[in-house]
């Protein structure tokens, strides 16, 4: 096992499958200066060279069952089998005589508090020799960079690698966009530019791009760093022990001149602004107040909005945390019972049957916190949780501390404001100028959502000025059986749909996306996003878009402008549609982009959430409170009629699956 150390070792783990050419030159030069700039005490450099299996293992399988059958049958079926557990045989060997191969090959990575791997295959290999996941970041660059919404498959090895690294590189936002699709849930995606304009490769004396030591011009390096990865997937030099091709991807044939990259975006600078992001990772700051761990269980089905604020959490050296999801709101998981036994902290998402549970079986010496959202203060839930033996009650939206404790009369001092976690950095990329005629709708599997009202807006202002139209990220309400079992829904969407292909403002000018994790490479089109729904929680949608530098254009639900600034909300469609057509003007766009992302910076930083969180877990009630104090105390809304829903439309109790 390879022991982990934070001594500020830095390891570049180099594939010995890339050639020693001009620009993989420069990309080694660039993370050996990057890094050390970054605050790496040292850089070493440890060769990669894959694994190779020998012999053939397995052996016809023994008759067994088929011996009963007949010689036609049993024949075929034997050999069938035989291949079966001949390729399993295959798989089994060479997976153990890699990872014997790469704990004796790798162990000079002991100690290193970062590795940097030149491909994913390498990357790991470093974790299968015992490196930390966290601690290993692994280059990747696909050779098909789409720009439409469709999910790509890399032969799986992305999918894979982004669940087991701490993260991947790659040289420009088309190949982090493209990454993102083909990955597993929310990789952690950062852009190095393999090569400095501006930072002289020492290595590179003599190349024809320019005399030894002068730097190279932007669009000359680009055009280099492309050609070196298409002769790499031509060359046919790298396939892996099984015979496929490696992360670099399928043969195919070099572009005849390579997209020019801005010399802005190949600069030292940006390499050492990743680099110092990265190495953050390896040194989390001292707390000014050491407390001792704690251990911290997260539990709950449906963990979509905790997940991530459970990682941030466990990242900190004063909790440990272990997350318990269940397979079904009703039904806890095999671990439920043991893990709450053995937590100092309880933290019970959503006030359903989990808290109930939790509640129930909570010893004095533990601390239980129940998260409740829109939904529940709706349902039967709550009134079934012992509120004596809950400690804390965070709620996502100033509204809710009211009513949770008007309607449930939990007690004000157990009631704590913390808004939901968002990884705003994720979020903020940049953004083409003619976003802002583009606006978005996430979510419209529920009626209450009000595509309608999307639709009829979108219009107005196409009216006026047919350069808008709208991209809508959801699965097809026909797709959810809970809303498509009901007629009323049914006929809805039906209204909806048909009035898309039926009006000429409409048509060709909505484009619907399936739903996937990679929200932040979606929202780099959308120049506004809209909330029209009849009632939300704090729509999460919304914040995510202003962290990416969206124009949010909200309904006057009820609680809207508690959560969000006032001028954002408008009163009815016709303010709406003038604010928006307002932002055509570029100019105007981009100083409401920008008003957007720093009110949600303060409203939601996401580092007061964590802290916050933290403090509440060590029991200090009082100390939570205090990070979101301003935002949890802004006068209620005016009292708001309720909305008058479509034509033909019941109300109809709310599901979990309707909070946004």
């Amino acid at each position: 096992m390879v022991e982990t150390s934070t001594s500020g070792r830095l390891v570049l783990l180099r594939d010995d499958r890339l050639p020693d050419a001009a620009g993989v030159c420069c990309w080694r030069h660039g993370v050996r200066e990057a890094f050390t700039a970054a605050g790496a005490a040292r850089v070493d450099e440890i060769r990669y060279v894959p694994p190779t299996t020998t012999g053939r293992p397995g052996g016809p399988p023994g008759a067994g069952r088929l011996a009963r059958l007949p010689a036609p049958l049993r024949v075929p079926l034997a050999a069938a089998l035989f291949r079966v557990r001949h390729a399993r045989d295959r798989r089994t060997k060479r997976r153990s005589e890699a990872a014997r191969h790469n704990r004796a090959a790798l162990a000079g990575l002991s100690g290193a508090a970062l590795v940097i791997a030149e491909s994913l295959e390498a990357g790991l290999a470093a974790v299968e020799a015992g490196v930390p996941r966290q601690r290993v970041w692994a280059l990747a660059l696909p050779e098909t960079r789409l720009e439409t919404g469709e999910r790509i498959d890399f032969g799986g090895e992305v999918h894979r690698a982004s669940k087991l690294l701490g993260g991947l590189l790659t040289d420009s936002e088309p190949a982090r966009d493209s990454l993102e699709r083909a990955a597993s849930g929310r990789p952690s995606v950062e852009i190095f530019p393999p090569i400095a304009a501006d930072r002289p490769c020492p290595a590179a004396h003599g190349d024809p791009a320019g005399p030894a030591g002068a730097p190279h011009p932007a669009a000359e390096l680009l055009r280099r760093w492309r050609r070196l990865i298409d002769e790499r997937q031509t060359a046919g030099r790298f396939p892996d022990p099984t015979g496929n091709w490696s992360s670099w991807g399928t043969p195919v044939a070099p572009p005849a001149d390579p997209e020019p990259v801005p010399a802005a975006d190949w600069t030292a600078a940006a390499q050492l602004a990743t680099a110092r992001r990265l190495w953050h990772t390896t040194s989390p700051a001292a707390l000014a107040t050491p407390r001792p761990r704690r251990s911290v269980l997260v539990t709950g089905f449906d963990l979509k909005f905790a997940r991530e604020l459970a990682e941030r959490l466990d990242d900190r050296p004063d909790l440990r945390v272990t997350i318990d999801e269940w397979p079904h709101y009703l039904r806890w998981s095999r671990q439920t019972e043991q893990s709450l036994q053995q937590a100092d902290s309880i933290f019970a998402e959503w006030a359903r049957h989990n808290a109930v549970l939790a509640a129930r079986r909570k010893r004095p010496d533990q601390f239980l916190v129940v998260r409740l959202h829109r939904y529940e203060l709706d349902a039967p839930y709550p009134a079934q949780i012992a509120i004596e033996n809950v400690d804390a009650v965070v709620y996502i939206a100033p509204l809710f501390g009211r009513r949770i404790r008007d309607e449930l009369g939990w007690p004000d001092q157990k009631l704590v404001y913390i808004p939901n976690y968002l990884n705003l950095d994720w979020f903020d990329r940049p953004k083409p100028l003619a976003a802002r005629f583009t606006l978005g709708l996430v979510g419209i599997e529920w009626s209450r959502k009000r595509f309608d009202l999307a639709l009829e807006l979108l219009a107005r202002i196409r009216r006026v000025d047919p350069r808008f139209t709208l991209v809508v990220r959801s699965a097809k309400p026909w797709r959810n059986r809970f809303a498509w079992a009901r007629a009323d829904e049914r006929a809805y969407t039906s209204a909806c749909f048909a009035r898309i292909e039926r009006d000429p403002l409409l048509r060709g000018a909505v484009t619907v996306h399936p739903p996937g994790p990679d929200m932040a490479r979606w929202f780099r089109q959308v120049g506004h996003i809209l909330s029209t729904s009849d009632a939300e929680g704090c729509h999460t949608s919304v914040a995510e878009g202003m962290a990416s530098g969206a124009v949010p254009v909200v309904r006057p639900w009820p609680g809207a402008a508690e959560v969000y600034d006032p001028r954002w909300v408008h009163d009815d469609l016709d303010a709406a549609a003038e604010a928006v057509l307002a932002n055509a003007d570029p100019e105007r766009w981009r100083a409401q982009a920008d008003a957007a992302k720093a009110e949600i910076r303060r409203s939601h930083d996401p580092a007061a959430v964590v802290a916050a969180w933290a403090d509440l877990l060590h029991r200090d009630i009082q100390a939570a409170r205090q990070h979101f104090a301003e935002f949890a105390t802004k006068p209620a809304n005016p009292p708001t009629p309720a909305p008058r829903r479509p034509a033909g439309s019941a109300p109809r109790p709310q599901r979990a699956a309707d909070v946004a």
